[in-house]
């Protein structure tokens, strides 16, 4: 059951359940006063992050550019034969 927050510039933000997620959920209609209100993006998940990154997303910075040597190397997985002869687990 998908929630989205909107944001009605009388009554402020509320959100609204929805039980699917097809269709456009870009803007409703507040419960409160029935005008149109504008969906609202908010990240997910802050409570997990650090507070650096959370408030790096609040403040909509973008994240730093790095170079290559930065980076370091980049390993790529070995791949493994399957044990068994069996074709759909490769």
């Amino acid at each position: 059951m998908p929630s989205y927050t909107f944001r009605c510039e009388t009554c402020g933000d509320f959100t609204l359940h929805f039980k699917t997620m097809s269709g456009n959920k870009g803007s409703a209609e507040c419960p409160a006063c029935g005008t149109a209100s504008k969906r609202i993006f908010l990240p997910p998940n802050l409570y997990s992050m650090s507070s650096q990154l959370k408030s790096r997303i609040e403040r909509g910075m973008e994240p730093r550019r790095m170079t290559r040597e930065e980076l370091g190397t980049r390993r790529l997985p070995i791949k493994r034969s399957p044990v068994a002869n069996r074709p759909w687990q490769a």
